[in-house]
């Protein structure tokens, strides 16, 4: 949050003037040697960021250069020795009692409220025409 606020204050356009994008910095060797100096700079970043707000334009452009610096974006699903353990033979089982979660009276007492609520939406489309007729007729008689 900090890094999007800071961007966002001070409109930077250059990657090299952003905080956290600096080469050297051992915070981001990826290890987890640099956290107490990780956690150093996100105190000081915060004591420098000043209230304000971030221009709706700009809110893909900060969040774009915040993930540059995650190479692995997307989820690649499980580690190989997972897929090769799962055990698949009860799938079909699976899927099959899934067709029966709802139970068939339950089924069948929707199916009666859906068509009653037509016919019902049918009587009301009726009545609302004849009270239009019938306003109008009023209207001619006067």
């Amino acid at each position: 949050m900090d890094f999007f606020l800071f961007y966002g204050c001070q409109g930077v356009t250059d990657s090299q003037d952003m905080p956290g994008e600096n080469p050297a910095d051992p915070a981001q060797d990826g290890g987890n040697g640099g956290s107490q100096f990780q956690r150093d700079e996100l105190q000081s970043l915060e004591s420098s960021v000043p209230a304000c707000s971030v221009d709706a334009d700009g809110v893909l452009k900060i969040l774009k250069e915040f993930l540059r610096d995650f190479p692995k974006l997307r989820d690649e699903g499980p580690p190989r020795e997972i897929q090769e353990i799962r055990d698949n033979s009860k799938d079909g089982e699976y899927w099959q009692a899934m067709t029966r979660i709802i139970p068939e009276g339950t089924l069948k007492l929707w199916d009666a409220l859906g068509a009653a609520l037509l016919e019902y939406h049918k009587v009301l489309t009726r009545r609302s025409e004849l009270f239009s007729r019938a306003a109008a007729l009023q209207r001619q008689n006067s």
